[in-house]
Formats: C-alpha cells, sequence, structure tokens
C-alpha cells in the first residue's frame, strides 16, 4: 500500500463520502483512488478557492466536517481567502494540500506551505510515511475539536511510497457532546434580578441558542420580556406573538422602533458586534448581559454591563425556576402583538422602476412571494445583499442560512450555494449575489452546470461595484472607477451549461419565476437592478 491509499482508507474511516477539489499532479492519484476505490463522490471545481468555499458551504448546512483537496505551490495559495473564512467561522474543514518535495527548493511551485497555512487555516499537520493513518486523524480530530480548518500536507513524493500493510485501525468514534455548561449560580440570581428590575427587557437569541430556543421562550413569557435574533437565528422565534424578528443593522421599521425603548438586552449565543446592535443605534439606554460558553466572546466585539459563562438553554431554564413570573402590559401590549402580526417590510417603500431596470425592492417583493418557503438561503457579500437580508423572511433554522461574510470577501454566494446544494440535496438552494462577485468566479456557472443541483442563483446586477460606488461619491471622488459595461451574463450563463432568464421588471420577474418553479435544477436569474437605489444598512 502506498502512502496515497492509506491516506484515502483513513478518510473514509472517518465517515467521509463527499470531497471537493481540483486536481493536480500532487492529488489526482489520491482523488482518483477516493473515487474508483472508495466510490467517494468528487465534486471538481474551477478554483481552488471555490473548492474550499463549497466545502465550507456543505460543512455549514450539514454539521459534518468537510474534505476538500489542492494541490501543491499555487493550489493552497489561492485558497488563502476560502482558508480564512473557514478559520473565521470556525468551520469543521480538512484540506488535504499536496506539497512540492522538501528536497527541492527549487521546484517551480515551491513556497513554504506551513506558515501560509497557519497564517489562513490556521492549523497545519504535515504527513509522514510511517504515521499517515495518525496524522489523517490529527487533522479531523483538530477540525472537529477546535473547530476550524485543517491544513493536511503531503509531500508529492511522499504520496507514493510504501507502507507497511495492516488495517487502518479502528473505527473512529464519534466525540461525545460536550455536557452543557451550568451557569454560576450567583449569575443566575444576578440576571434574575436584572429582569425583575426593567420595565423593558428583551431577550436576543444568536444562533448559538438555536437549541435552547424554547428555554427562552419561557423565560421571555415568565419575565414579560420581547424576543428577538440575530440575522443568523432568524425564524427561531416564529409565531411567538412577541417576536420582534431580527435586531441589527438590517431591523425593520417597527423592530427599530420598539428596540429604542429597551432598557435590558440578554443575549444568549450571539455573537454581538458592531452590527448587531448597529453602532449603538438600535438599544442605545439598554444594560446588555450577555450569555454565552466562550468566556473569551463576551464583551470582545461590543461592550456589556454583565456576562454569564453558560450554556443557553441551562441558563434561560435556570434563570427561570428562580424568577416569580412578570407581568408588563406596558411592554406586552396587545397593540404590539397586533401591530407585529401585520408588519409589512415592503410597507411605505417608494418603489420605482425604470424602462429597463427594475427597483431591487419591487424584486425582493416578488420573490417573497413566489420562492419556496422550505429552502436554503446563501447571500453573498456586497451592497446586493442589503434588499434579501432586510426585505425577504428568510429562516435561519436548521442550518438553512448561509451569509459567508466573516472575511468580507466578494465572490462567495455561487461556491458556497454550490457546497450547500450538495449537503442538503432534500432542499433546493436559492442564492443572492452580484454582478461583480459572480465574475471573480464566472468558472463556477460551470460546476453548477455539472453538479446539476436546485440552486437558483439571483443575479441583482447594477453593472458596478456598488458599496464601492456609494461610498466614492459621497467623498466627491468619481464613481465611474467602480462601474463597468453592461454584460449579457445570461448568456454567459447560457453558454455555461445553466439555464438563464434576465428580468428588467415586474412581469419579466413573473415570467421567469413561471418558468423557473418548481426548482429541479440549476438556474440563474440575471436581474438588471437600478443602481440608484441605496441599501444604507448593507
Amino acid at each position: 500500500m502506498k502512502v496515497f491509499e492509506a491516506i484515502a482508507d483513513a478518510v473514509v474511516a472517518h465517515g467521509v463520502d463527499t470531497v471537493f477539489g481540483l486536481l493536480g499532479d500532487a492529488n489526482m492519484f489520491l482523488v482518483a483512488d477516493l473515487v474508483h476505490r472508495h466510490g467517494v463522490r468528487f465534486v471538481a471545481a474551477r478554483n481552488e478557492n471555490a473548492a474550499v468555499m463549497m466545502a465550507d458551504g456543505y460543512a455549514r448546512t450539514t454539521g459534518r466536517c468537510a474534505v476538500a483537496t489542492v494541490t501543491q505551490g499555487p493550489g493552497l495559495a489561492v485558497a488563502g481567502a476560502a482558508l480564512t473564512i473557514a478559520r473565521q467561522a470556525r468551520t469543521p474543514l480538512v484540506l488535504i494540500a499536496g506539497d512540492t518535495p522538501p528536497g527541492d527548493p527549487l521546484h517551480v511551485q515551491h513556497f513554504d506551505q506551513q506558515p501560509y497555512a497557519l497564517a489562513t487555516a490556521g492549523t497545519f499537520v504535515p504527513v509522514a510515511a510511517g504515521t499517515a493513518v495518525r496524522d489523517v486523524g490529527l487533522a479531523f480530530r483538530a477540525a472537529r475539536e477546535l473547530p476550524g480548518p485543517v491544513v493536511l500536507n503531503v509531500p508529492i513524493d511522499l504520496a507514493d511510497e510504501a507502507v507497511p500493510p495492516g488495517p487502518v485501525g479502528p473505527a473512529p468514534v464519534p466525540p461525545r457532546a460536550p455536557r452543557p455548561l451550568v451557569p454560576d449560580p450567583a449569575d443566575v440570581d444576578a440576571l434574575a434580578r436584572r429582569l425583575r428590575a426593567a420595565q423593558r427587557p428583551v431577550l436576543l437569541a444568536g444562533r448559538g441558542a438555536e437549541s435552547a430556543a424554547a428555554a427562552i421562550r419561557e423565560l421571555a413569557d415568565r419575565s414579560g420580556a420581547l424576543l428577538a435574533t440575530t440575522l443568523m437565528a432568524a425564524g427561531l422565534f416564529a409565531g411567538h406573538p412577541y417576536d420582534l424578528g431580527v435586531a441589527g443593522g438590517l431591523s425593520r421599521p417597527l423592530t427599530r422602533r420598539v428596540l429604542a425603548g429597551a432598557d435590558l438586552v440578554v443575549t444568549f449565543g450571539a455573537g454581538l458586534n458592531r452590527w448587531t446592535a448597529d453602532h449603538g443605534a438600535l438599544f442605545p439606554d439598554a444594560v446588555v448581559v450577555s450569555v454565552d460558553v466562550d468566556p473569551a466572546a463576551i464583551g470582545a466585539r461590543w461592550p456589556v454591563t454583565a456576562g454569564v459563562l453558560g450554556d443557553a438553554g441551562e441558563t434561560a431554564r435556570a434563570v427561570s425556576a428562580v424568577l416569580a413570573p412578570v407581568r408588563r402590559p406596558h411592554w406586552r401590549s396587545s397593540d404590539l402583538s397586533a401591530e407585529l402580526a401585520v408588519a409589512d417590510p415592503f410597507a411605505g417603500l417608494a418603489v420605482e422602476c425604470t424602462a429597463d431596470r427594475i427597483d431591487p425592492r419591487a424584486f425582493i417583493r416578488i420573490c417573497a412571494g413566489r420562492l419556496p418557503r422550505e429552502r436554503t438561503t446563501v447571500v453573498g457579500v456586497g451592497h446586493f445583499g442589503g434588499w434579501p437580508n432586510l426585505l425577504l423572511d428568510s429562516a435561519a433554522t436548521d442550518r438553512s442560512f448561509v451569509a459567508p461574510w466573516e472575511f468580507g470577501s466578494i465572490g462567495v454566494g455561487l461556491p458556497f450555494a454550490v457546497g450547500a446544494a450538495v449537503g442538503r440535496p432534500d432542499r433546493p438552494v436559492v442564492a443572492f449575489e452580484g454582478d461583480g462577485s459572480l465574475l471573480t468566479g464566472l468558472g463556477e456557472l460551470d460546476t453548477l452546470a455539472r453538479v446539476g443541483a436546485p440552486v437558483l442563483l439571483v443575479l441583482l446586477d447594477d453593472a458596478a461595484y456598488g458599496a464601492e460606488v456609494r461610498k466614492l461619491a459621497p467623498r466627491g471622488v468619481d464613481p465611474e472607477l467602480a462601474r463597468f459595461p453592461e454584460r449579457d451574463l445570461a448568456a454567459v450563463a447560457r453558454a455555461l451549461g445553466v439555464p438563464a432568464w434576465t428580468v428588467t421588471d415586474d412581469a419579466g420577474a413573473q415570467a421567469a419565476f413561471d418558468e423557473v418553479l418548481p426548482l429541479t435544477g440549476p438556474a440563474v436569474l440575471h436581474v438588471r437592478v437600478r443602481p440608484d437605489v441605496v441599501q444604507e444598512k448593507f
């Protein structure tokens, strides 16, 4: 048995059945072995950065440790942005990277991969011939337990070395789920006192509190608090009469109005930061208490008055147990519940379309009525993302909302959508992307066509880098620097094998949805939107 075969055996022993990547000299025989001997599905991307993003999207929607592979030198170098995104998102991901022979520093593809991997992924595991199986295990353990991406480094000359025959080893034992972190009783009592004394409390849940939704809802009812979520936990309290919806820069007008009066905000499993607090404008007079399992996260990105170290569910239940029921008819009023029940995100918007471009808000209003409710929603990075995030109700429960904004990198929407579709084929994927973003990774339209998954790519095209146009003009700088000629991106998509429609008005949007839905395969809606409609909170 050769080293690459031992690596393949070990990877499969860790439960891997799907690998994303690009073939090259240093990984092609490993991929061939995974596919032909083990039946692993290989999703071949057109760019290494996109391949790792696809693996990241797969991990985020499945909860599994994802695997990608790239070749030596430029293969790893190109994947740097995607590895950084995964590191900041703490995505469990193993990237099997080839490397040039250690004894050949003049190799045309040589560069020092270890410091690069540490600067991007954050964790580097070198493979040795005698310990290849153990090294694979170390990489998977690190990816799952840290969690985060790991570069498993395999020099090209090592891959063909022989290893002693023998079993790969026992099947890996899934790590036990850690016991929920129980909060200190003194912290529980202090939080209960704050809730008892507050006049206008709000419980704000993030993605880390998804499993605690029922306990937080019960605490809100007991304490007379209102409920809200971060964008990453949208829909967690759907159906509750006092659910304010998303709190943050993308809060809707009614939510903003109510949160402005809060005097206590308790966050549970939420990445409290400048966006969640909208730079201090959202709940300016509130005492903020953060409940989190990570002590380093409490107050790290936004100042808090106090912190409670504990699991969200355990903490909510513990506080409920010591808190006598509190009624707050002035805060939880029938008028407020009635307003929330009929709140319309499109009310009051002065929507205007031109002869050849649709108002993005008009298009999102059509999306709200036509898109399947059971879907995975992916929103890329850029000015265009403000519209679906603000106006479209996209549930984030059950890993159905993916917003890979951690590094602020454009070009993420399409590859993350492909990975999400591969990971959760039971749900169609709707991905929102901008023209500038798509053009950084146009080749992945070919990947989408080959994968054939039900992905609707909604391309909101303003023929510009919209964020830069919005920022340049007020400073007196010519925004033409960030504008580009119009291109027929629907024709490009069709040339690469993806059915596509161009939308410029309401009627065209409705007609396109008539043809696209129900979604059974890949499709692109090239939506030419008005470039002068600005979303300040994107």
